[in-house]
């Protein structure tokens, strides 16, 4: 890039790029009242928008020399849901144990379909970034995230709030997913 071009650029822009950083925006359309009812890609109104799932660890390890504890496990989850079936996504898994922490930070972008009680994620763009026990050893992934399909129902929790249920393919698992507050 010439250095005219680089100086078109704003200022934060040029520092965010020095960083490695990247700034992503996204579209997502929401249905107008006028529009209600009309949902080409059939996607349920109580799916569409921001769904959060996380949790953390209550154990936590304390290095017995220094008396420093170590982060928390956890994982998080976090998606929007736009009627016409895009979707973006972001998750977290971070793991320490004694003197090793990994983490894996994951984001996609694609469309969601729904058959019956079946919702597939089909990633479109993906990145991955993640770290292997404080060390140098990191990873970064372009389009590495892979179609994802589960079995979803949405309940009631004990204070009347949305939750969303997604169970793996088999059975083995679930995650509860709340409405951001």
């Amino acid at each position: 890039m010439t250095s005219q071009k680089l100086s078109s650029i704003p200022k934060t822009a040029r520092l965010l790029a020095a960083l490695g950083l990247t700034l992503s925006t996204s579209l997502f359309v929401y249905p107008s009242a006028s529009q209600a009812g009309k949902n080409d890609a059939a996607i349920p109104a109580e799916l569409q928008g921001e769904w959060l799932y996380g949790r953390i660890s209550s154990i936590q390890y304390q290095d017995q020399i220094t008396g420093q504890s170590a982060a928390p496990n956890g994982s998080s989850d976090r998606f929007i849901v736009a009627a016409n079936g895009n979707y973006q996504r972001n998750r977290l898994i971070q793991i320490n144990t004694y003197n090793c922490a990994s983490n894996l930070f994951i984001q996609e972008k694609g469309k969601i379909s729904v058959n019956d009680q079946q919702l597939t994620f089909q990633p479109t763009e993906s990145s991955s970034k993640g770290q292997i026990c404080n060390s140098g050893r990191t990873y970064t992934g372009k389009n590495t995230a892979k179609p994802e399909t589960y079995k979803w129902s949405i309940d009631k929790n004990e204070y009347g709030q949305d939750v969303l249920l997604l169970e793996t393919s088999d059975g083995q698992g679930q995650a509860h997913y709340g409405r951001p507050q």
